[in-house]
């Protein structure tokens, strides 16, 4: 156990990797033998099952609540399954901008020492949610060589698509986007997605349609911008056996499409594969995952039981309200 202090605070970081608090908290996500869903024949499998399936896709999505433990044990199991089943893995990051590459090289190559690392990458201002969530990932792929590709661009450049407009983008923030973005704005195969989108990302009924429009523009943007650099992972590292798990937020892959659809744009023939992790102290019967159209999110609807919080995350005194987005 160490601490670690960045600016004004503090957190103790607990190792995980190899630890018998790690492996086990790993092994009770998938201690239900079917808890996995397969939308498509719908019919209950079991983990090991799905990560053997996964071997055959090109990029591999698992979804996320970015502060749910469980979903984090669940991108862990799985990247741990592919990489002992000798497949060529590497992570595309929607936490990580492309321009930090360098940084990100240098921690996964096991050039950067933790500490200066979390100082260098600016984890709170580049993403803010509590490092601990991501740590087993981060400590995985460093201690096994297993590369992380930065997949976002920093919040200016999201934000100048929806305040700034096409006209108002400066030569640099346009530069995040990728070639012929403006003519990419709404695409028929995103219908369902745009439709979920209104719907769900209205916070207040003082929000306008015209306002919503503009939100999802810059969504697009997000995604798109994140989509092209899974494709550039692939011209980086043409091996034909390289496979790209993509951690990001469930809004970015609801239905197969906002990610998935951009990448498709750019590259058709990678065969992509979604995973939404859902988080359950039990596994649903297909009439209530029907009804709750769980069966609709993704390919693989894998049913996990909460893990409570990650080891050295720190709350605010007394334990109530959400974590301090502390590095």
């Amino acid at each position: 156990m160490k601490t670690i202090c960045t600016g004004m605070y503090c957190v103790v970081i607990v190792c995980l990797i190899g630890s018998n608090r790690s492996d086990g908290v790993a092994a009770q996500v998938s201690s239900n033998r079917t808890p996995v869903f397969d939308t498509a024949t719908e019919v209950f499998i079991s983990v090991e099952e799905m990560i053997e399936r996964l071997t055959t896709a090109d990029v591999i999505y698992v979804a996320e609540s970015h502060t749910d433990y469980a979903h984090h044990l669940a991108q862990l199991e799985i990247l741990k399954g592919l990489n002992e089943m000798r497949s060529t893995v590497v992570m595309g990051w929607e936490m990580f901008h492309s321009s930090q590459q360098p940084l990100l090289d240098a921690y996964t190559g096991g050039w950067l020492p933790e500490v200066e690392w979390l100082d260098a990458i600016y984890w709170e201002e580049t993403w803010g949610h509590p490092y601990p969530y991501y740590k087993p990932l981060l400590d995985y792929a460093r201690d096994n060589n297993l590369r992380i590709f930065g997949l976002n661009a920093p919040r200016s450049a999201i934000q100048g698509v929806r305040t700034l407009g096409r006209e108002g983008m400066t030569e640099d923030l346009s530069s995040w986007l990728p070639p012929g973005y403006w003519n990419r704005l709404n695409i028929e195969s995103e219908m369902q997605y745009e439709e979920w989108f209104m719907e769900n990302a209205r916070h207040s009924e003082d929000v306008t349609d015209e306002q919503m429009e503009l939100m999802f523009r810059s969504q697009t943007a997000w995604n798109e911008i994140m989509a092209w650099n899974v494709v550039k992972a692939f011209n980086v590292m043409p091996d034909p056996r390289l496979k790209v798990l993509v951690v990001v937020g469930s809004g970015h892959a609801m239905f197969g499409q906002g990610v998935p659809t951009r990448v498709e744009l750019f590259k058709s023939d990678l065969d992509q594969v979604v995973v939404m992790p859902y988080t359950s102290d039990r596994v649903m019967p297909l009439g209530e995952i029907r009804e709750e159209e769980l069966d609709l999110r993704g390919d693989y609807i894998w049913f996990v039981p909460p893990a409570g919080d990650p080891p050295g995350l720190v709350r605010p005194e007394g334990g109530e309200g959400p974590p301090p987005h502390l590095p």
